[in-house]
């Protein structure tokens, strides 16, 4: 007793300058108990573990790792032995960094000092030398080979396992039966199972919630079917697999899972996965990968020599070393993100919409375990469609789920106008959304408008006052080019600014105002009839959407409806003179720097373009004149496959992955989008840096990425 009562004291004096801080206890066992009784009268917030996710310690509540970005903590005390610091660094130093919170072992050692912040660096440099070819020399050599199954041949497009629940627990709500906190409900029914099957675990949680045994059945389905949905193959491991069975080898899995085999080999089945011998799972033989499952997989496989392949440091590489397998260790596409120059967006994933984004992200990027093969870290985008994937789908998924919330709470407009060239993709998203969805079905309806800053700023003067838009985007080289390119006049009609004859260039406009102001109501009647055509009546009441914009369309097209436009922007860049008009925007960009999005709008806008090029006039039969198509072929095909990807993406993000009423911090797709610059482009990508993007309306070519 003694003893113990000097240990306490021992260890309140080391953590004695965090005795008005805000701490988390990692761990849950005895060092934890120790440490939290040690610890009496200090500011312990709660308990993080990785296994248990509700209940509570010495009093002390646990609580979810993803809270920790929404309540201010200073610091995580890591209760286990000196040798899991490490390991358990590594799972939470990330957000810790972002969240400025320091991290302590339980020992008092400071493990932001003693671990810097690059604690993966020979692991990963290990990893970065493992490849394909390597695995399947190494497969050819045996008789026998396993596979572990979830992150090795299936993965999930969640960023966890346990983020499923989350889908759950939204899933079964919207059939009537709620249970809060149903992710916390369902791993501690998990956890008193003891390792049984899923069917156990159901009955479990519904001794817990009360629930009918109808009613536990449809959220046991329910769950089966939202993992089903989240589930896909990892690629390149089901070709190892393949290719041990074409070598002759046996082929087996063995899975720590509460799944049992029949279940397992249904879901493998519909994703066309066979070639397997036969599937060992945990809850069907009562014991681990660690406890034993290996030994009952050796009894099938007397007299021969096995390799065993999996994700789980622990479980595939270390237990079946115990029992004479050989193992050989792979990545989970999450393990992977932390050794990869995309590790730095983790940490702001908090919701489980947010994680899911990312989940989705990382799937795409790191379903290939070798992917980061000699590449340091850096990703690697080898195709046009995964560019789409990353860089612009996730912008998209805010884009829609932020206007169809806006257009709920402003019921009041009779149409929503998606404005050329950008918007097309966002319309055909919009449209399907209120097509395939019941609750969405009362949206306005919405059209894709022909507009460009070139037409819109033509068919708008009306004023002196607007003749002075012509100075601002004038080339200050040569002004005359503002009356040629965009008010369309004839070049030999035009004189030559000359600085003698006129000091500022507004009066070498206003020499010019009644030939401006004809033309642009000779080009504002025939856009009045194109509008007509369109079905939009000049007092009405519409939402225009745009992209990236300083709003010059928005405001040109209120020069010429009675009625102004309000405008809904993904990124509204604020000048030094904003034009005044109402706009709602996801991200703003004051003048002075602020969203990376308008730093990027070039890349972007060759992403979301339309095949079509950019209109510039009417002609007097009322068809729209478009410009010259500078674009290759090859660019427009390039274009169309990245927005292939991002309705692939979008629409298995909003039907499998998307959680209604969880946020999604805007701090995400921005960070998604500033990687454009930070990867490696391969195959089809390999010239994306030489793409320039061409403006109508300055008649200049802006370079979209850096070189």
């Amino acid at each position: 007793m003694l003893n113990e009562q000097k240990e306490m004291q021992a260890t309140r004096e080391k953590f004695q300058h965090l005795k008005n801080k805000k701490i988390l206890v990692y761990g849950t066992g005895l060092t934890a108990k120790r440490l939290i009784r040690s610890l009496s009268g200090f500011q312990i917030h709660g308990i993080v573990d990785r296994v248990h996710f509700g209940g509570e310690v010495e009093g002390i509540p646990i609580v979810l790792w993803d809270e920790i970005g929404t309540v201010k903590i200073d610091t995580v005390i890591i209760a286990s032995a000196p040798y899991n610091y490490r390991v358990i660094y590594e799972r939470i130093i990330n957000k810790c960094i972002l969240y400025n919170i320091t991290i302590y072992g339980a020992n008092g050692q400071d493990l932001k000092e003693y671990f810097g912040w690059n604690c993966f660096g020979v692991d990963a440099g290990r990893y970065f030398r493992k490849n394909e070819h390597e695995l399947k020399q190494l497969v050819s050599q045996y008789d026998a080979v396993s596979f572990d199954l979830f992150d090795t041949l299936i993965m999930r497009k969640t960023l966890e396992p346990a983020d499923v629940f989350d889908i759950v627990e939204d899933r079964i709500e919207k059939k009537g039966i709620a249970i809060n906190h149903f992710k916390i409900i369902r791993r501690e029914a998990e956890l008193e199972s003891n390792g049984e099957n899923i069917y156990k675990i159901y009955e479990i949680l519904g001794k817990h919630t009360g629930l009918t045994k109808e009613q536990e059945q449809i959220v046991l389905e329910t769950e089966l079917e939202c993992e089903k949905n989240v589930l896909m193959p990892r690629r390149k491991m089901i070709e190892i697999l393949e290719y041990a069975k074409e070598l002759g080898k046996k082929v087996s899995i063995i899975s720590n899972m509460y799944l049992p085999e029949d279940i397992l080999d249904n879901m493998l089945k519909e994703m066309h996965i066979s070639g397997y011998d036969k599937i060992y799972v945990s809850c069907d033989y009562g014991v681990s990968k660690e406890g034993g499952l290996f030994e009952v997989y050796l009894q099938d496989r007397k007299n021969m020599n096995c390799l065993h392949i999996g994700d789980n440091f622990t479980a595939d590489v270390q237990a079946p070393l115990r029992y004479g397998i050989d193992s050989y260790g792979i990545k989970s596409a999450l393990d992977m993100v932390k050794i990869s120059n995309f590790a730095n967006i983790l940490p702001w994933a908090d919701t489980c919409n947010e994680k899911n984004l990312l989940g989705l992200a990382a799937a795409e990027l790191f379903n290939d375990p070798f992917a980061l093969y000699h590449t340091g870290g850096v990703v690697h985008i080898d195709s046009f469609e995964k560019a789409g994937k990353i860089f612009a789908a996730p912008l998209a998924v805010i884009y829609i789920l932020e206007l169809i919330s806006y257009l709920k709470k402003n019921p009041m407009y009779q149409k929503v106008i998606f404005g050329a060239r950008d918007e097309a993709v966002f319309l055909k998203l919009y449209n399907k959304l209120r097509e395939k969805s019941e609750r969405n079905r009362d949206l306005p309806e919405a059209l894709y408008l022909l507009v460009s800053r070139k037409l819109c700023i033509r068919a708008s003067m009306k004023t002196e006052d607007d003749i002075y838009r012509l100075k601002i985007h004038a080339d200050l080289e040569r002004p005359e080019s503002a009356l040629i390119d965009i008010m369309g006049m004839s070049e030999d009609k035009v004189t030559s600014y000359n600085k003698e004859s006129c000091a500022d260039i507004m009066d070498y406009y206003i020499a010019y105002k009644d030939r401006i102001l004809k033309k642009s109501k000779i080009v504002r009647e025939r856009y009045i009839e194109y509008l007509k055509e369109c079905r939009l009546y000049l007092d009405q009441k519409y939402l225009f959407c745009d992209f990236i914009s300083q709003g010059t369309v928005q405001y040109s097209l209120n020069r010429i409806f009675s009625q102004p436009m309000d405008g809904f922007f993904l990124c509204k860049y604020i000048g030094q003179n904003p034009f005044p008009i109402h706009s709602e925007s996801i991200y703003t960009d004051p003048w002075q720097g602020g969203s990376i999005l308008f730093e990027k709008h070039c890349f972007l806008e060759t992403i979301f373009s339309s095949a079509d090029p950019s209109v510039e006039d009417i002609d007097e039969g009322g068809m729209p004149v478009f410009s010259k198509e500078i674009r290759t072929e090859e660019e427009i095909n390039h274009m169309c496959k990245e927005q292939q990807g991002i309705e692939m993406y979008f629409w298995d993000y909003y039907e499998n992955l998307w959680v209604e009423g969880a946020e999604i911090k805007k701090k995400i797709p921005e960070a998604l989008v500033y990687m454009c610059d930070e990867v490696e482009y391969t195959g089809e990508c390999k010239d994306v840096r030489k793409m320039k993007l061409y403006n109508d309306l300055t008649n200049d070519y802006r370079e979209i990425l850096k070189e």
